[in-house]
């Protein structure tokens, strides 16, 4: 019986053994939680995922569910981690957190969230959230004092501190003013405030307007309750499109002081007290705003208005009166009164056809300071009349919407007299001097002109160091080099030998010999022929085998030549030639013409099979001739196979260039612009193309694709002051002004790199590779005293090759780095790729951004001062 209990024993104790192991892996556990379940709309939610366990992967990444639909992500993940031994064994636990600000009022759900753990999944439970339309109980802030204003509230009462969006008028006809103004209303103390969410304005034009910083305090009452209220900030709206126009909300965070201390009346001053109590972070944002936008009517409508709301004056005036023929005249519009002064349209001008008008410098001056924005935009046009005499111009025209009286305005100028004088120095109608449209340019400070004078538009954006051709000749030298380094070696090595001087020209004498021969053949000379044959066989196999060519006996020599592989039957025919060559020589008689042709032909049939013996002598140098002759066949093979590339476009793009620049010198901008925009999508990439695109661009008011297009000709054209000029002028036009932050040798070096095109680089190293090999070559020939003089020479070409490599570097890595302009009118980047994630900072159209990394259609960019932050590929385009 014992031993049966015993056993059991045993049994349980090895079942409790082997499932520890099992229970030791399952203490894993992940949980999701909320730090309320019943909040506010405009109160934030901190959602915590902890991971608890006794082997805790802390670098665990949860996978969240699409959250957009009820709630925006403020901030997050944040991680923290926690270690404890609790009886000897060990545990611990990892807690990310998010915070959630709600977009809706109701019970909102928060779906299960997955992570993995050692090749497993754990799920949390769903939580569900109830959010009411104004702050419960557990969103209250905390009491300023202790007199019981600081006790929870009901659900249905008033919040200490609330964030509110205020408009104006609840509709509004397109274009006209909105104003909204964010105030913090608040009865503690805040210590401070940073603005989460910018709010978000779809469908309007966005001009914020100055508030005082620090906010100013007044004193207001809701509800009953009093209130201390700061205006935060304040925007003038105006829409760009009718219908129902949401304004997303504004989210803060907001520091409130929790300590019992003085009532002070400044709730932003942030040195008070110090160093006592703490500080709580709550959050608050508006709720949406939806907008009523009414089309403008139709009815009474000017044929020549340009979508101008708001009230307005003009005034217009000639800067003189009396100007001589084909001088320039300036006339000035100016535009002045209430409304989006940066969107009024130049008004409506009819000239003779004798005054020529040119480009228009626009000045624009708004002020907002003022609610409604109010301002003032000039605009300079220069005239030339062409004929002298006395011109009545018709009244310049301005229409407009006016809001409030519901009705179409027009303004009227006065009319003006110009009047022309002959030009003294051209009295005669045929030579008549008229400005060029340069020089009006720079009465008006405008763009330069666009290039008109190319012969031929080559692709510049190919560049050489990047070809196959470039690359292959970059070898070149040490196949130079190592020819000549052979050549060298060979002139001292075997040049000076005797014995291999002999064998190299052994077979060169013989046939020399031979043709010898061959003359004695046609001559008859029998003695002079059978002598020439004897010698050349006899001083060739006497070269071939070190010997004199006169102590040669055929016996012997058939013998030593059988053990280079020499035939029997070859053996036979030399020891029968060289025998009837000696007979025929001391005979007294002649030999017939049929048997010295017999002859002639054994010997050079001799002499073949001899030169085929590879092992007749001790060296064979024709395989470094071999050996160098096909790396260099090899090299120019491979140089000429990479250099071939189709570089023939389908359409004549020099006739698609003059069609452009007609049109746009006809003021037809975007017929400009789509014939240079048909080159550009043949491949061609050309410096002068996209200088002229940009130009036509920028005068449709296409500024960040004007920016675009200068910044792609600047790579190819990087010394052109037309192409500096214009881009300058284009990024004045631009709301950001970010500037590079670096070293003074950092600035150097970006100056220097984007001094020269790659190619130019390029060109320089090659030169300079050459240049040394040329130095390398000399060196290897030239005597003693020459090669010192070569060290003067080799170190200015050292330090141009040096020079060049370290430049096409730089550049290489510059090209490499894909560099984007911001084509949308503005954009706010997202501390990840996604919407979902919080704002870090808001750039305009035009700015240019460095491209980091992609990732599902989300874009990670550097600005220049390396702030970064995620935006829609969408919005961008590379250069």
């Amino acid at each position: 019986m014992r031993r049966k209990r015993r056993i059991y024993c045993i049994m349980i104790l090895l079942c409790g053994v082997l499932m520890a192991p099992g229970v030791y892996a399952q203490d894993i556990t992940f949980e999701a939680g909320v730090d309320k379940t019943r909040m506010s709309y405009q109160d934030a939610l901190v959602l915590s995922l902890v991971l608890s366990g006794s082997n805790v992967d802390m670098n665990a990444v949860p996978e969240l569910p699409d959250l957009e639909e009820n709630f925006d992500i403020l901030r997050g993940p944040s991680r923290s981690s926690s270690i404890s031994i609790v009886n000897g064994r060990q545990s611990s636990s990892l807690t990310i957190q998010y915070i959630l600000s709600p977009k809706k009022a109701g019970v909102l759900d928060i779906p299960s969230i997955s992570l993995q753990q050692d090749g497993k999944t754990y799920r949390s439970e769903p939580v569900r959230v109830e959010v009411l339309k104004v702050a419960s109980g557990d969103s209250q802030a905390p009491s300023q004092d202790s007199s019981g204003a600081g006790a929870h509230t009901s659900a249905d009462a008033m919040p200490q501190v609330f964030l509110q969006a205020e408009v104006d008028k609840p509709s509004a006809y397109l274009g006209e003013q909105v104003t909204i103004a964010y105030k913090l209303y608040t009865q503690v103390t805040i210590s401070g405030y940073n603005v989460d969410r910018q709010p978000g304005f779809t469908g309007f034009w966005v001009e914020e307007l100055k508030t005082p910083q620090p906010p100013t305090l007044q004193q207001s009452v809701v509800n009953g309750r009093e209130y201390r209220v700061a205006l935060m900030k304040k925007f003038a709206l105006f829409p760009t499109s009718s219908g129902d126009l949401t304004i997303e909300p504004m989210t803060i965070t907001l520091g409130i002081k929790t300590h019992r201390r003085r009532r002070s009346r400044d709730p932003f001053g942030f040195f008070d007290d110090p160093f006592f109590g703490g500080i709580e972070e709550v959050v608050r944002k508006t709720e949406p705003l939806t907008l009523k936008i009414l089309p403008l009517p139709e009815d009474n409508r000017p044929d020549f208005f340009n979508g101008d709301v708001g009230h307005f004056t003009m005034s217009a005036e000639l800067d003189a009166l009396n100007v001589a023929q084909d001088e320039p005249v300036t006339l000035q519009i100016s535009i002045q009164g209430s409304g989006n002064i940066k969107t009024v349209k130049e008004p409506c001008i009819s000239l003779p056809e004798t005054i020529k008008r040119y480009d228009t410098q626009i000045t624009e001056s708004p002020y907002t300071l003022q609610d409604p924005i109010q301002g003032e935009k000039v605009f300079e046009i220069v005239l030339i009349p062409s004929e002298a005499g006395s011109f009545q111009l018709d009244p310049v025209q301005f229409a407009f919407f006016e809001p409030q009286q519901k009705a179409y305005r027009i303004l009227r100028s006065k009319p003006l007299t110009l009047t022309v004088t002959p030009g003294e120095s051209h009295p005669e109608v045929g030579s008549r001097r008229i400005a060029t449209k340069e020089e009006v340019k720079l009465l008006g400070q405008d763009i330069r002109f666009i290039v008109t004078d190319v012969p031929h538009l080559r692709n510049q954006g190919r560049y050489w160091y990047q070809s196959g051709l470039f690359q292959a000749s970059l070898v070149l030298p040490f196949c130079v080099i190592l020819a000549a380094w052979g050549y060298q070696h060979y002139r001292s090595t075997y040049m000076s030998d005797v014995r291999y001087q002999r064998r190299k020209r052994a077979l060169k004498q013989s046939k020399h010999r031979l043709n010898a021969a061959r003359e004695s053949l046609k001559q008859n000379d029998s003695k002079a022929f059978h002598a020439e044959i004897s010698s050349a066989l006899r001083q060739y196999i006497g070269d071939k085998l070190d010997r004199p060519a006169a102590g040669i006996h055929a016996e012997e020599i058939c013998r030593e030549l059988g053990k280079y592989g020499f035939s029997a039957e070859g053996g036979q025919r030399l020891t029968e030639s060289l025998k009837h060559c000696d007979y025929a020589r001391f005979a007294p008689v002649e030999a017939d013409q049929e048997d010295m042709q017999q002859l002639l032909h054994d010997a050079e049939a001799i002499l073949e099979e001899l030169e085929g013996l590879k092992s007749l002598g001790t060296k064979n140098t024709s395989r470094l001739q071999t050996s160098l002759f096909l790396i260099f066949l090899t090299l120019g093979g491979t140089m000429l196979c990479l250099s071939v590339k189709a570089d023939a476009p389908p359409v004549p793009v020099e006739e698609l260039f003059r069609q452009g620049n007609h049109f746009y010198q006809d003021s037809r901008y975007q017929e400009a612009i789509d014939a240079y925009t048909r080159i550009t999508a043949q491949g061609l990439e050309n410096g002068y193309v996209y200088y002229n695109l940009g130009n036509a661009l920028l005068k449709a008011q296409r500024i960040a694709e004007a920016i675009l297009q200068y910044e792609r000709a600047k790579r190819l054209l990087p010394r052109d002051d037309d192409v500096a000029f214009n881009l300058n002028y284009a990024r004045a036009l631009t709301l950001d002004k970010m500037d590079t932050p670096g070293r003074k040798l950092s600035r150097i070096l970006t100056a220097v790199r984007d001094y020269f095109t790659p190619n130019e680089v390029a060109l320089a190293l090659w030169v300079a590779y050459g240049l040394l090999t040329l130095i390398v070559v000399v060196f290897l020939f030239a005597p003693r005293h020459v090669k010192r003089l070569l060290l003067f020479p080799a170190l200015p070409a050292a330090f141009l090759l040096l020079g060049a490599a370290v430049l096409l570097t730089l550049q290489s890595s510059a090209l490499e780095r894909e560099e984007a302009i911001l084509l949308v009118e503005h954009a706010a980047a997202k501390t990840g790729p996604g919407d979902a994630y919080s704002d870090v900072f808001e750039i305009h159209e035009g700015a240019k951004v460095r491209i980091q990394r992609v990732k599902s259609g989300w874009v990670e960019v550097k600005l220049p001062n390396n702030v970064i932050g995620w935006l829609p590929e969408a919005t961008l385009e590379r250069i």
